[in-house]
C-alpha cells in the first residue's frame, strides 16, 4: 500500500473518530463540519476531500457499525436457517440496546434506518443467491425477497425493542425466522381455496 493511500485512510479514520466524539457530546443535528475538522486537526477542505457533507459521513459510520456488528458471521455460502436466526437475534438485541441508551427507536433517523436496511438486504441477497446456486426454487426476484425480508426483520426489531421483555429475543428471532421462511399460510385455519 502506498504511503499516500495510508495517509488518506488515516485522515479518513481521524475524521470518523472526531465525528463520533462530537456527535456523542452534541448530538448529530448540532454537530458541525468545522467542529469535526477541528477535532480531527484538519481543515474544512480536507473534510470535503473525504466526505460530501456530514450526512455522507454519518452514512459511512452507520455502514461501518453494521459491518462490525455482523462481522463474526460466516460467509453466505455457509449460511443455514440457524445462522439466519442468529442474525435476526443480533439485530433484535442491537435495536433493544440502542433503545435503552438513546432516543426511542420509533423516532429513528430515516437515514439510519435506510442504511441499515440496505446493508441487511445486501447481506440477505448474497445468502439467497447462494441458496439459488444450490438448486433452491426462485418464485420471485431475489432482490424483492431480500428487500422484503430486511424490512420485515427491521420492522419487527423496531416494534420488539419497545417492549423487549414481553418475548425473549431468542423466541422472537425464531418466530420471525419462521414467518420469513414459511410465510403466514400455516397460521390460517384452513388451506387457502380460491373460488371463482
Amino acid at each position: 500500500m502506498a504511503i499516500e493511500d495510508r495517509r488518506i485512510q488515516r485522515t479518513r479514520q481521524l475524521l470518523k473518530q472526531a465525528s463520533i466524539e462530537v456527535m456523542q457530546e452534541k448530538g448529530f443535528p448540532a454537530t458541525s463540519i468545522q467542529e469535526i475538522a477541528m477535532r480531527a486537526n484538519v481543515n474544512r477542505g480536507t473534510f470535503y476531500d473525504h466526505f460530501a457533507d456530514k450526512y455522507a459521513l454519518l452514512e459511512v459510520l452507520i455502514r461501518d457499525e453494521f459491518h462490525h456488528l455482523v462481522g463474526a458471521f460466516p460467509p453466505a455460502p455457509r449460511w443455514d436457517s440457524g445462522v439466519l436466526q442468529q442474525l435476526i437475534r443480533l439485530i433484535l438485541e442491537n435495536f433493544r440496546d440502542v433503545q435503552r441508551r438513546c432516543r426511542p427507536l420509533g423516532e429513528i433517523d430515516p437515514l439510519t434506518l435506510r442504511v441499515i436496511q440496505e446493508e441487511l438486504a445486501l447481506l440477505l441477497l448474497s445468502w439467497l443467491k447462494e441458496k439459488r446456486k444450490r438448486g433452491a426454487r426462485e418464485a420471485i426476484p431475489l432482490q424483492t425477497a431480500a428487500g422484503t425480508m430486511s424490512w420485515a426483520i427491521l420492522g419487527a426489531a423496531l416494534q420488539w425493542s419497545l417492549e423487549p421483555d414481553s418475548v425473549p429475543a431468542e423466541r422472537m428471532a425464531h418466530d420471525i425466522l419462521r414467518l420469513l421462511l414459511q410465510g403466514v399460510g400455516h397460521l390460517t385455519d384452513a388451506p387457502d381455496q380460491h373460488k371463482d
